[in-house]
C-alpha cells in the first residue's frame, strides 16, 4: 500500500511540473503625493470622529444607532456567515468519519434470518498540492473583508446620524426663523392697519402686508413638513418608530473645528474600503491557485471497518471485525476544457479585483481632495454671507423706520425684509452645508472611532483569526 501511495504522489508531482503556475496578479501602483494638492485650511491633526463627542446628545444617538440600526445589524450577520464558512472550509481539510448501524430481519417460506452490522468509514483527501489550503486562505480573507466592511458601515452610520442630526438642527432653526419673520410681519400689519384706520396709510400697503404675511404662513407649513420628514429619517436610522417627535439640542458650529487632513500616504492604511479591496485581490489570487491545482489528480485515503452478525450481542466480538484500506487517485480524463476555462474565469475575476483596488483608491483620494477644496470655498462663503446678513438686517430696520416716518414706500420695506430673511436663511444653509462637508471629509479620511463609542470590531476580527 505504501508503494502505491508513493507511486501516485510521484506521478502527480511530476505532472505538476508540466504547467507553470499562474503569476500573482497585483494592482497598479498609484504615485501618492507628499501633500494634498488642494490648498486647505489646516493639517497635521489626527483623523478622528472625536469632535462629535462635544455633543452629548449626538454621541448618545450614535451609540443607539450602532446598536439598533437595521442596516448595520444586517451587515453584522455577514460576519457570522463568513466565519461559519471559514469553519466549513477548514473542516474540509480534516478526515471525515461516518458511522452506520443497521439491523434487519428477512423471512421466506422456510425460515427467518436476522442481520446486524456496524461500520465506520474514514475518508481523507490528502492536500499534497495545497489546493484546499489555498481555498481556506481565500475564505479566511473573505471573513476579514466582512469585518472591514462592518467597520466601514459603522463609520457610515456615524456619518449618517451626524448628518441627519445637524440637518434637524438646521430645519429647527429655519423653522424658528420663519416663526420670527411671521411675527414681525404680523406686527407690521397691525401697525399699517392702525395707520390705515387713522387715514395715514394707503389700502395698497395693507394688502401688500397681508399678502406677505400669508406667504410667510404658507412657507412655515412647507418648512414644518420638511422638519417632520427630517425627524422621521433620523428616527428610522436609530431603529425607532418614525413618530416625528425627536428633537436635536445643539447648534451649527461643528465646522469651526480644525481640519484633520493628515497625509495622502496615510489614507490607504485608514480607509476600510481600500483595505477590503486589497484583501479581496489577495483572496482572488488564492482562488486562481486553487483553480490551477484543481486541474491535477486528487489523492484520497479511505479506511472502512465494521462487524456483522446475526446476533446483536456478537457485534463487538473481535473475530467478527472486517476492515479495508484504500488509496485513490482521481482525475478527469476528458472535460472539454472545463477546468481550464474555470481557471481562466478566475484569472479574469482577479484582474477585475486588481482594477477595483485602483478604482477604490483613486475614488478615496478624489473624495478627500473634493471635500478639502469645498472647506475653503465654504469658509469664504460663510464669512461673506455673515457680512451680507448684517448689512441686510440694518437695511431692513432703516427701511421700516423711514416708512413709518413717511420717507419711503412700503414696497421698499417688503424688499428689504425679504432680502434680510433670505440672507439669514442662506447663512444657516451655508453653515449646515459646511458641517455636512466636514462630516464627508472625516468619512473620506477614514476617521477613527472615538473611544467613547461602543463598537464591535476587534472581537470579531479575533474570531476570524482563530
Amino acid at each position: 500500500m505504501r508503494k502505491v501511495i508513493y507511486f501516485i504522489l510521484a506521478v502527480n508531482l511530476s505532472g505538476c511540473s508540466i504547467f507553470t503556475p499562474p503569476a500573482e496578479i497585483v494592482a497598479n501602483k498609484i504615485m501618492t503625493p507628499a501633500e494634498w494638492s488642494t490648498v486647505h485650511l489646516s493639517s497635521g491633526l489626527k483623523t478622528t470622529w472625536q469632535g462629535i463627542t462635544a455633543y452629548p446628545q449626538l454621541t448618545g444617538y450614535i451609540q443607539e444607532a450602532l446598536a439598533y440600526n437595521p442596516q448595520l445589524i444586517s451587515e453584522r450577520y455577514n460576519i457570522d456567515t463568513a466565519v461559519a464558512l471559514v469553519k466549513q472550509t477548514d473542516a474540509g481539510q480534516l478526515p471525515k468519519i461516518d458511522s452506520y448501524l443497521a439491523s434487519g430481519r428477512q423471512a421466506n417460506s422456510q425460515d427467518t434470518s436476522s442481520s446486524n452490522s456496524i461500520n465506520i468509514d474514514v475518508g481523507w483527501e490528502l492536500d499534497y498540492l495545497g489546493k484546499l489550503n489555498d481555498l481556506a486562505k481565500a475564505v479566511t480573507l473573505d471573513a476579514k473583508q466582512a469585518v472591514l466592511n462592518y467597520k466601514q458601515q459603522q463609520s457610515n452610520t456615524i456619518a449618517l446620524i451626524s448628518q441627519q442630526w445637524f440637518d434637524l438642527i438646521f430645519y429647527q432653526q429655519q423653522f424658528a426663523l420663519i416663526n420670527k419673520r411671521q411675527q414681525n410681519l404680523q406686527n407690521n400689519l397691525d401697525i399699517i392697519e392702525n395707520g390705515y384706520d387713522q387715514g395715514v396709510k394707503q389700502s395698497l400697503d395693507v394688502y401688500l402686508a397681508r399678502a406677505d404675511l400669508a406667504r410667510a404662513q404658507a412657507s412655515k407649513q412647507e418648512n414644518l413638513q420638511t422638519l417632520k420628514n427630517t425627524q422621521r429619517q433620523l428616527e428610522l436610522s436609530l431603529g425607532r418608530y418614525p413618530a416625528a417627535s425627536i428633537h436635536a439640542d445643539g447648534d451649527l458650529t461643528f465646522a469651526a473645528m480644525p481640519v484633520p487632513s493628515g497625509l495622502p500616504s496615510e489614507l490607504i492604511q485608514r480607509r476600510f474600503d481600500i483595505q477590503q479591496a486589497m484583501l479581496a485581490l489577495t483572496a482572488e489570487n488564492y482562488r486562481v491557485a486553487h483553480a490551477y491545482k484543481n486541474r491535477f489528480p486528487s489523492l484520497s485515503l479511505s479506511l472502512s471497518g465494521g462487524t456483522s452478525s446475526p446476533e446483536l450481542s456478537n457485534l463487538l466480538q473481535p473475530d467478527s471485525l472486517i476492515w479495508s484500506f484504500f488509496a485513490n487517485a482521481s482525475t478527469s480524463i476528458f472535460d472539454a476544457g472545463t477546468l481550464t476555462a474555470k481557471q481562466a474565469q478566475q484569472i479574469a475575476k482577479t484582474q477585475q479585483a486588481a482594477i477595483s483596488v485602483t478604482k477604490v483608491t483613486l475614488q478615496a483620494f478624489s473624495e478627500v481632495e473634493t471635500t478639502l477644496a469645498a472647506e475653503v470655498t465654504l469658509a469664504n462663503r460663510e464669512l461673506l454671507q455673515q457680512n451680507a446678513e448684517y448689512y441686510f438686517s440694518v437695511a431692513e430696520q432703516l427701511a421700516f423706520e423711514q416708512y413709518i416716518a413717511g420717507l419711503t414706500d412700503y414696497i421698499t420695506v417688503l424688499e428689504s425684509q425679504r432680502s434680510a430673511f433670505d440672507a439669514q436663511t442662506s447663512l444657516l444653509t451655508i453653515k449646515n452645508t459646511r458641517i455636512q462637508n466636514r462630516i464627508k471629509l472625516l468619512l473620506a479620511l477614514g476617521g477613527g472611532m472615538p473611544t467613547e463609542l461602543t463598537v464591535i470590531t476587534e472581537k470579531d476580527l479575533s474570531r476570524v483569526n482563530e
